[in-house]
């Protein structure tokens, strides 16, 4: 989960975005890690992806109705906050309703990226970003409509799910038990849709090879967070480096 490549000076560490909000530990290796680190590198701003989640024109999440079942379609909606950016569901982006859809499911406090960004803010420390919000949103627009309305179909017919998922999940991570997370994922229902995987995670992986690869010859101590799903499974960052990589835990 805590990763040196070899002969350089950059670290990758498998990072949880967000913690349940009744367990908000984190392990010994997260702290030795920002301790060690002279800059950052974060997957992107999320604060600059807000403008993106909505479509000025189609598609937009009102494509998705006549690809769900009528109950879950209404279910969607009563659960979709009405007084906020987000409001109302039809005019967002297919995906983006896709990405926000189970955190209205779940009891969360913030992970890892919000808590070291403000130290490395209040220290000083220099950070960078390995995409902007135009490439996330390319790389989630890759998602097919109708793997979108599946995985919403079955996320109102098991509402409970996220919040397990994500209790797993930060136990396994916990843990640094990377396959245990991949088994997680694997159980999933949105990772068993063609192309949910492929944009999220796998488009992505890709493209931050590309990047950090521009960095293997800085001389800074540079840390590189990705959420610890692209760690693991065919085509995670580490295979996309081709790089000999060293567990640091």
């Amino acid at each position: 989960m805590y990763f040196r490549l070899t002969d350089t000076h950059l670290r990758l560490l498998g990072s949880m975005h967000l913690f349940p909000a009744t367990s908000r530990r984190t392990p010994p290796w997260i702290a030795e890690a920002y301790d060690w680190a002279d800059a950052f590198v974060f997957e992107s701003d999320p604060a600059t992806i807000l403008p993106f989640l909505k479509a000025d024109t189609p598609p937009d999440a009102a494509q998705l109705r006549p690809l769900m079942r009528d109950e879950a379609w209404m279910q969607l909606q009563a659960l979709w906050p009405t007084d906020c950016l987000l409001a109302p569901l039809e005019t967002l982006r297919p995906w983006a309703a896709l990405i926000v859809a189970p955190t209205l499911l779940q009891q969360v406090v913030e992970g890892v990226e919000p808590r070291m960004l403000r130290s490395a803010i209040a220290q000083a420390k220099p950070y960078r970003y390995l995409e902007s919000a135009q490439d996330v949103a390319a790389a989630l627009e890759s998602i097919p409509l109708e793997a979108i309305a599946a995985a919403l179909d079955m996320l109102m017919a098991d509402r409970g799910e996220p919040q397990r998922t994500l209790e797993r999940m930060h136990a396994a991570w916990l843990e640094g038990d990377l396959d245990a997370i991949q088994q997680i994922a694997v159980e999933s229902p949105m990772f068993n849709l063609p192309g949910i995987r492929h944009g999220i995670l796998d488009v992505r992986n890709r493209a931050w090879a590309a990047r950090l690869n521009e960095l293997l010859d800085t001389h800074e101590r540079t840390l590189v967070l990705v959420g610890a799903l692209h760690l693991c499974g065919p085509g995670n960052l580490t295979e996309c480096l081709a790089r000999p990589v060293q567990a640091v835990f």
